[in-house]
């Protein structure tokens, strides 16, 4: 199981997220054949799951978008 932290810097989406929903941290999680994302704000986590990142990426900014409208 390896942990990340996504900045800016290697994602220039997550800034764009950050900004729009008040984000302070987004973690990259893989376990095994398993990409977790998470956003973390004052309401809570917001996981995603995918194959590869990007997948888990879209996802979770669905949860999130989805529990804002």
């Amino acid at each position: 199981m390896s942990i990340k932290i996504l900045t800016a810097k290697e994602n220039p989406k997550v800034e764009k997220l950050k900004k729009e929903f008040d984000i302070f941290r987004v973690i990259d999680i893989k376990k095994g054949e398993l990409q977790m994302i998470e956003f973390f704000n004052k309401d809570g986590a917001f996981r995603g799951f995918g194959r590869d990142t990007k997948t888990a990426f879209r996802k979770a900014k669905k949860v999130l978008k989805n529990y804002y409208s």
